[in-house]
């Protein structure tokens, strides 16, 4: 398991590195804006506090991915967490109180969440309506391998020369899994890139 807090620089770096949408800070504290309802570890004190995103969005080649900031958080649990309804809010007694979208396409859909309640915390994905599944054993991991991802994407191909109406590049599929892999294991490294490109 990696160290969150050097996963999340080299993830700022590889943001940086290749001019993407968005920036990072630093705050001093989160207890007067950490929205009501939402679980908060050390974790999401690392990702919020220390490395604070805002307005960062990824471009994966085939979907836009967007990370949400404090800003947004709340809004982003929408949908999972909660159901808007006419009088408002509903929370979904479907929805383990644990879990966090952390990040989803850009239009909304297809989550990234935290399982805030496993040491490390855990990632999953979801596609459309069905059943999670988990694509890092750690946000750690998961920042790593989307460091990877987002400079293969922007430094190795045209990022939307990935795919054509054929599919996605073979030779893309190969290099990520090359580099995916060592940082998440076999399973989950397969389960992440059929998450992004299957």
């Amino acid at each position: 398991m990696h160290d969150l807090d050097h996963s999340l620089n080299i993830f700022k770096r590889i943001h940086q590195k290749h001019h993407l949408p968005g920036h990072f800070g630093k705050r001093d504290t989160l207890d007067a804006v950490w929205p009501a309802g939402l679980p908060r570890t050390q974790e999401m004190d690392a990702l919020y506090l220390r490395h604070t995103p805002s307005g960062i969005k990824l471009q994966t080649g085939l979907a836009p991915m967007k990370l949400h900031g404090l800003d947004t958080l709340q809004k982003g649990q929408v949908g999972y967490r909660w159901t808007s309804t006419s009088p408002g809010l509903l929370l979904s007694a479907a929805w383990p109180s644990a879990h966090l979208v952390i990040m989803d396409e850009a239009g909304g859909g297809n989550p990234i969440i935290a399982v805030t309640d496993v040491p490390g915390t855990p990632i999953l994905a979801r596609i459309d309506a069905g059943t999670a599944f988990p694509i890092a054993a750690s946000m750690a991991d998961f920042f790593l391998a989307m460091a990877a991802l987002i400079d293969i994407v922007h430094g190795e191909f045209d990022v939307f020369d990935i795919g054509d109406d054929d599919g996605v590049s073979e030779v893309f599929l190969a290099r990520l899994t090359e580099q995916i892999e060592p940082i998440l294991g076999k399973e989950n490294g397969v389960r992440f890139v059929d998450y992004f490109y299957g």
